[in-house]
């Protein structure tokens, strides 16, 4: 144990050292997909894509394959990653627009925090956030590029990346290249033209990719799951493919986290072209996942794990070595925690999330034993009155829906992993389903979530 405290001590040396010497604080370049399940990347073991940007992150650092975002859907995974709180405390539960005066004044944004810390700070990409991008008081990010709503383009990030990396390149930064892809694949569902990029007609079926092992929709779910589809067919065009279909669809889907790839892999050439690529610390995570065809599900906002779960990886190019590790992680909560810890900028003192460098140090060390996540099933920015929780600790999760007459689903992640046996419908899981009650319902009085009320 000792020599993996002393390993990992040496790893985040040049993270620490030197503080009054500005030019020796590390970069951070926080670059976001939108809609990217956890599996979908070749290092992950996926077969049927290639991802070689995302591998050379994955190859020189640590891979979290247990990264869950707070709430699956955009403002309200977005809104946890740049304040650190759930959506619940922050009211954003569904999406919102932009607009001045809906952000809490007592709640400091991501950019704001860095920024007083000593840090220049930039913005690039999808921003999908409740706060107008010209705010710069509020969100603190004073280099906010191809941010526009409908008209901003992955294509055009790397570029803007690669100009405030060089106009920034001698003193300590943050930046955030955030890219809307593989989100087109809500888009390419319902047959309307893709927004970022040009893909051409799928294969015969039996080139693309096989079906997944969860396919079917699991016995015993909660019909609220189900009743969610038949709100809006745009959403959810897939209610009655068959497997041809949904065979295509991985298929688009995997071309489309390779286009996202490539322009990420163009980011990480700037880095190296302007000299910082041995001073900068990359995050690389995805605001939520995407149903990917299991339960035959298309987009996100169930709390099933391929919508739930998000490639998570912390990289120093050419000084880490790569490694896995299975802490739950919650990249709204933790991501700024975090990036203080990387650069020992100060945390505001209400954040609950983990400072994941301190696993890094010593991947020994225990900083969480169980997690809690949301959702509130909603029509983009109309909320359906429907919320859940999940709750993930050791190898169980526990699912629970505010309506129903089957509002529960217990799995046991480490025989099932594909969530398709309900434990919780069998009597002999009533310890453990009782357990795990009991934990919710202390978890949303200790944190004043009002879920409790349906406890």
């Amino acid at each position: 144990m000792l020599k993996k405290i002393i390993n990992g001590l040496l790893l985040l040396m040049t993270c620490y050292e030197c503080y009054g010497q500005q030019s020796k604080r590390p970069n951070i370049v926080l670059i976001m997909t939108d809609q990217q399940t956890a599996t979908a990347m070749s290092n992950a073991g996926n077969m049927d894509l290639h991802t070689p940007a995302m591998d050379k992150l994955a190859a020189n650092g640590v891979r979290f394959t247990r990264a869950y975002c707070a709430q699956p859907l955009c403002t309200p995974s977005r809104t946890a990653i740049f304040s650190g709180k759930m959506p619940f405390e922050t009211g954003f539960t569904g999406n919102a627009e932009e607009k001045d005066g809906q952000w809490p004044d007592s709640v400091l944004m991501m950019g704001r925090i860095l920024h007083n810390g000593g840090y220049q700070t930039g913005y690039v990409g999808k921003w999908h956030l409740p706060v107008p991008a010209g705010n710069v008081s509020q969100h603190g990010f004073e280099y906010v590029k191809n941010t526009n709503f409908g008209d901003y383009n992955d294509a055009a990030t790397p570029s803007f990346c690669a100009n405030f990396i060089r106009l920034n390149k001698d003193q300590p930064f943050l930046l955030v290249a955030s890219f809307l892809n593989p989100h087109d694949i809500c888009e390419w569902a319902r047959g309307d033209l893709l927004k970022m990029d040009i893909l051409g007609e799928a294969p015969d079926t039996l080139l693309c990719p096989p079906l997944p092992g969860n396919w079917e929709i699991p016995a015993n779910e909660p019909a609220v799951v189900r009743e969610q589809q038949k709100v809006s067919f745009r959403t959810y065009p897939t209610v009655n493919w068959n497997d041809a279909q949904w065979r295509k669809y991985r298929w688009a889907y995997n071309r489309l986290v390779e286009k996202v790839d490539n322009y990420i892999g163009m980011v990480l050439a700037s880095l190296q072209k302007y000299g910082v690529a041995d001073n900068t610390i990359i995050i690389f995570t995805s605001d939520h996942g995407d149903g990917y065809a299991a339960h035959k599900w298309n987009q996100k906002q169930v709390l099933y794990e391929e919508a739930a779960k998000v490639p998570f990886i912390i990289s120093r190019l050419h000084q880490w070595k790569p490694r896995t590790d299975d802490l739950l992680v919650c990249n709204g909560t933790d991501m700024i925690p975090t990036i203080c810890g990387l650069t020992g900028v100060a945390a505001p003192s209400y954040l609950k999330g983990v400072d994941l460098s301190k696993r890094i140090v010593d991947s020994t060390r225990t900083l969480r034993e169980t997690l809690v996540i949301e959702t509130d099933f909603a029509d983009n920015d109309v909320l359906l009155g429907i919320s859940g929780r999940a709750v993930m600790s050791g190898h169980y999760k526990y699912i629970m829906y505010s309506k129903g007459e089957i509002k529960e689903q217990l799995f046991d992640l480490s025989k099932d992993p594909g969530e398709m046996n309900n434990l919780a419908m069998q009597s002999s899981n009533k310890r453990i389903l009782g357990a795990m009650r009991s934990y919710l319902k202390k978890w949303c009085k200790q944190n004043n979530d009002k879920f409790l009320e349906y406890l």
